[in-house]
């Protein structure tokens, strides 16, 4: 990897990183991150780091909602 590819894989990594874990539009960034697995910018660690954030946010949302749904049920 040429160094200019070296720092704007490691800017785009990180901001989409930034971005999922700030919980802004993460199936948005998710796909983006995809993207730039397809487009060889990024590899398989990379995705891994970022899907393990995503599922972080997912599993965070699913524990806020779960009071809510047994609250229901009674």
């Amino acid at each position: 990897m040429a160094v200019k590819s070296k720092a704007r894989h490691d800017l785009t990594l990180r901001s989409i990183k930034r971005e999922i874990s700030a919980g802004r539009d993460v199936a948005y960034w998710l796909d983006k991150a995809y993207a730039h697995l397809d487009s060889g910018l990024f590899d398989e660690t990379d995705i891994a780091e970022v899907e393990e954030l995503a599922a972080a946010y997912y599993d965070a949302l699913d524990r806020a909602e779960e009071p809510t749904e047994q609250e229901g049920e009674l």
